[in-house]
């Protein structure tokens, strides 16, 4: 009977020593630039860059493999140059973008419990989808521009393969961090910042410590005068 009471006990104890073990992690981790404004700031940075290099991609695509009845401007020469331009300086600008976006948010990797409920499991999935996809295709897009394929597979039908799935889990990420992403979009006024940390609760400045240095007599001989001197009238001599 009494085996019987304390099974049930060990799976919960084990849920709060991992709970309390991840909560430590989080704290470690946390940083004063690890906020949700960082997030939404580099994140639509991020999403801009990869939209201009899923345009300009498929239209490089589309020039390359074309519809029967798709038609293109022939004018300016130099158009195709210009957007296969773009498209290389978006994809490296994306490099150093998505490596900031996942130091921002890698802390909440951390979280528990890992699933809290079905659109919070949408959101885990898409991602993971997203970081991966993502990582690897700037990756290779990296180095088609560098003219290295180490690999076997076809880098265009890859490389556009991957761009789907990238804007796709991309719109999935969007839809479910929305509500985050209107309240973040702008910074918010002064007024509704929270206090900092050498402020009070009601944001007003904290007060003087108890153990400050208070002058010492030293600072008259150097010629600086000390509250006494400075708030007493000076008596003149008979």
């Amino acid at each position: 009977m009494r085996i019987a009471d304390e099974r049930p006990r060990v799976p919960a104890a084990a849920t709060r020593a991992i709970e309390a073990r991840l909560e430590q992690v989080r704290d470690v981790l946390d940083s004063p630039a690890r906020t949700t404004r960082t997030t939404v700031v580099v994140g639509r940075l991020l999403g801009l860059a990869f939209v201009v290099c899923f345009a300009t991609g498929l239209y490089s695509h589309a020039l390359q493999d074309p519809l029967p009845w798709m038609t293109f401007p022939t004018r300016p020469v130099q158009l195709y140059q210009w957007t296969q331009g773009l498209h290389v300086i978006a994809g490296t600008v994306a490099m150093p973008l998505l490596l900031a976006k996942l130091w921002v948010v890698y802390p909440r990797l951390f979280s528990w419990p890992p699933v809290r409920s079905p659109l919070h499991a949408l959101e885990r999935v898409s991602i993971a989808v997203l970081v991966s996809t993502s990582l690897v295709q700037v990756a290779i897009g990296f180095l088609n521009t560098l003219q290295w394929y180490p690999w076997e597979f076809s880098f265009r039908r890859v490389h556009l393969a991957l761009a789907w799935i990238v804007i796709g889990s991309l719109v999935v990420h969007i839809g479910t961090h929305l509500p985050q992403i209107v309240e973040h979009w702008r910074a918010r006024p002064a007024a509704d910042e929270p206090p900092s940390i050498a402020s009070g609760a009601d944001g007003a400045p904290s007060p003087a410590r108890d153990d400050a240095e208070a002058p010492t007599p030293a600072s008259a001989a150097d010629g600086a005068p000390t509250p006494a001197a400075a708030t007493e009238p000076r008596q003149e001599q008979p």
